[in-house]
């Protein structure tokens, strides 16, 4: 995983190296929370000491999976310093020049355009500084909020996966949205 030092900064948000020292934060504003979690790879944790552990394992996968290719950063509010959430990307196959991005935000911060904001400083990060030609992101399709955070940070609808079976025997669809460079460019 990277750990580039990069800090981005937008009107209202410091996105910068997340570290294993965020947990207590990540417990309490957002990995202790059914709803905000609902949709994520991890369940709700019950502990600080669950949450350290979800972080662990993100680090060591991304460390097997994507080395060097994998930057997670921690949205932290300018104004009080508060982490609230996290946004990574990942860039799985280095010949495509393509990335995948992934973002949480805690509940009490939903609807303050903070996801978006956040999304569209990774997206200039990820064209203007590392030269990816393409950046992407799936969600589930019961969560539609995602969508309209992609919607509001440029990115336009490309496919709808057909439904598969989750770890909980659910039948879910996977929605896939882009933005190409040539067009974050123009």
């Amino acid at each position: 995983m990277k750990n580039s030092g990069n800090i981005l900064e937008t009107g209202r948000l410091l996105l910068r190296h997340f570290q294993r020292s965020d947990a207590e934060a990540m417990f309490r504003n957002w990995a202790s929370d059914p709803e905000v979690v609902r949709f994520m790879p991890y369940d709700v944790c019950y502990s600080l000491e669950e949450t350290e552990n979800v972080i662990n394992n993100w680090f060591n996968y991304c460390e097997e999976a994507a080395p060097d290719s994998y930057e997670i950063f921690a949205i932290e509010l300018k104004l009080t310093s508060e982490v609230i959430g996290t946004i990574d990307y990942v860039e799985y196959d280095r010949k495509a020049r393509s990335a995948e991005v992934g973002y949480q935000l805690g509940k009490p911060w939903w609807g303050n355009g903070y996801a978006p904001e956040a999304l569209q400083e990774l997206v200039k990060y990820c064209f203007e500084r590392l030269k990816l030609c393409r950046v992407w992101a799936d969600y589930d399709s019961r969560n539609t909020g995602s969508g309209k955070v992609l919607e509001k940070a440029g990115f336009l609808y490309e496919k709808t996966a057909p439904p598969k079976q989750n770890n909980s025997g659910e039948l879910i669809s996977r929605v896939q949205y882009a933005v190409l460079a040539e067009d974050y460019i123009k």
